[in-house]
């Protein structure tokens, strides 16, 4: 009797083809590879793909809906353990800080992506992913908040948003620093931002990528100085509180008033 061989899914294969849309969509634009140009990355036969994704626009959205998870996730665990253990307002901020430089180290790709094609989606898609990103941040304010009773409710989501936009500036250069170092550098660049000192933590903030190599090799240069979007640099102005928010989320217009700051986030 001959045997009946039954077909086996690969359980990896829909994430193979998030992380290869990701991968192509960060370094060609997304809406200039095709599904064929995202199978042929993933080793995956073009047609292969309508199995899990109906469309580019789909796999967009999931992309996009699954970093905004981890972002969730990871925020969720940090303020349920910080109550918990009775932590400080500070320790959790730190914490919360860490995590979003380990996803912006960890998923730059899929990040990059959400820069450039938030605006592109669907009304439906594009109003809920901003919804999440608000209630993220608003996280960040309600810990920062008595952390820094010298600052205005508007301040306080300024300071968020330059913070974020100081993580996520690695998203734009390569500095050709190990992931280890980046993330130190880049934990007391966004502290600067917030006007608050690192918790110290036992363990490195990115153990796991300490050993890992980036996905492209390191500039043979060293890029030129920049101005820095925190305490110290050139005093604020409408023009430029704009623009370095722009640096971190994408931000929605409706989030600015006429003078450049940012309104307070609906709950």
């Amino acid at each position: 009797m001959a045997e009946i061989r039954r077909r086996v899914r690969d359980p990896g294969r829909k994430q193979r083809i998030l992380a290869s849309a990701a991968a192509l969509g960060a370094r060609r634009g997304f809406h200039a590879i095709s599904m064929a140009d995202i199978g042929a990355e993933a080793g995956i036969v073009g047609s292969g793909i309508y199995r899990h994704f109906g469309s580019k626009t789909s796999i967009l959205v999931a992309m996009l809906d699954q970093v905004m998870d981890r972002l969730a996730a990871g925020a969720a665990e940090i303020l349920t353990a910080g109550g918990e253990a009775g932590a400080g307002g500070a320790g959790t901020l730190s914490a919360l800080v860490r995590d979003h430089i380990a996803v912006a180290i960890e998923d730059r790709d899929v990040l990059g992506v959400y820069h450039r094609e938030v605006g592109t989606l669907p009304a439906e898609d594009r109003r809920r992913l901003r919804r999440r990103q608000r209630h993220y941040i608003e996280e960040w304010v309600h810990l920062l908040a008595p952390l820094r009773p010298d600052l205005t409710d508007g301040e306080l989501r300024l300071a968020v948003h330059a913070a974020i936009g100081a993580i996520q500036s690695t998203l734009f250069f390569r500095s050709g620093l190990d992931p280890d170092r980046l993330a130190r550098r880049l934990e007391v660049m966004a502290h600067g931002c917030l006007g608050t000192t690192p918790v110290p933590f036992d363990d490195p903030p990115l153990t796991a990528l300490a050993t890992r190599q980036a996905h492209d090799p390191p500039p043979a240069t060293k890029p030129g100085p920049t101005r820095p979007p925190c305490p110290g640099g050139p005093a604020p102005t409408p023009h430029r509180e704009a623009s370095a928010l722009r640096r971190g989320f994408p931000v929605d217009r409706r989030d600015l008033g006429s003078s450049g700051r940012v309104r307070r986030s609906p709950s």
